[in-house]
């Protein structure tokens, strides 16, 4: 495109805006049928009967519960509360890690620490 093409649609955009913006808003009055002192009280009163039906429906409402248990145990519950096996037997850990491995326990640096030896 060209700048004159620019220029010219700008230009139109222009005048077109001029003339929507000089006629400029309508009064308030001019936009209702009744004038709006008389349509005040009616309006309040509308809202006034809207919010009671909001505040009315919103309110919490009592609803009655009751606990529901089974009469006999669940079998299959019952069968998840048993342990399948027992746990494995616990091994006596050897407290010297150095043993564990087949190692002895030199200490060094004044018995600040250690390392393991053959």
């Amino acid at each position: 495109m060209t700048t004159s093409a620019l220029i010219g649609g700008a230009v139109t955009v222009a005048i077109a805006a001029t003339f929507a913006l000089s006629r400029g808003p309508l009064p308030v009055h001019q936009l209702r049928d009744k004038p709006f002192n008389d349509t005040l009280h009616e309006d309040l009163a509308t809202l006034a009967a809207a919010s009671e039906r909001i505040e009315a429906l919103n309110k919490p409402k009592v609803v009655q519960t009751e606990s529901i248990r089974p009469i006999e145990p669940d079998p299959l519950m019952v069968a998840l509360s048993e342990p399948a096996m027992a746990p494995p037997p616990s091994r006596k850990a050897e407290s010297d890690v150095c043993a564990r491995h087949g190692l002895r326990k030199i200490i060094t640096n004044s018995g600040r620490s250690w390392r393991c030896r053959k």
